[in-house]
């Protein structure tokens, strides 16, 4: 997830937002992947939406792992489906989201949706 890292020594003392990977703890620098669950209704119904948090994990044996914890909390059989990007696709999108809003999209429809976050990770 996106978490604030306490940091310390000069020049001052701050807290550093970092991507920290949901399996080993570890921050996430350059090779990583976001990735959540979702559901969407039948026959293009665009609702009820449900979504998960964004998870992030390095690539490979975190991201696997990610992906079996995901598939165990969200079950398909629930009608959830997991979902990725790479992280540097993520923070571009992220960044364009930040200076354009989405009433502003004349093009698309933006759904609501429910956040589902679950009791316990991992």
């Amino acid at each position: 997830m996106i978490e604030y890292v306490a940091r310390s020594g000069p020049p001052e003392a701050m807290n550093c937002p970092a991507f920290v990977c949901d399996i080993c703890r570890k921050q996430v620098v350059s090779e990583g992947i976001v990735t959540w669950a979702t559901t969407i209704g039948r026959d293009g119904d665009p609702g009820p939406h449900r979504q998960t948090p964004v998870y992030v994990a390095h690539k490979g044996r975190c991201g696997r792992a990610l992906e079996v914890w995901i598939e165990r909390t969200y079950p398909l059989d629930d009608g959830w489906a997991d979902l990725w990007d790479d992280l540097g696709d993520f923070v571009r999108q992220l960044a364009y989201n930040l200076t354009h809003a989405f009433e502003d999209d004349a093009e698309g429809t933006y759904h609501p949706h429910r956040l589902v976050v679950p009791k316990e990770i991992r």
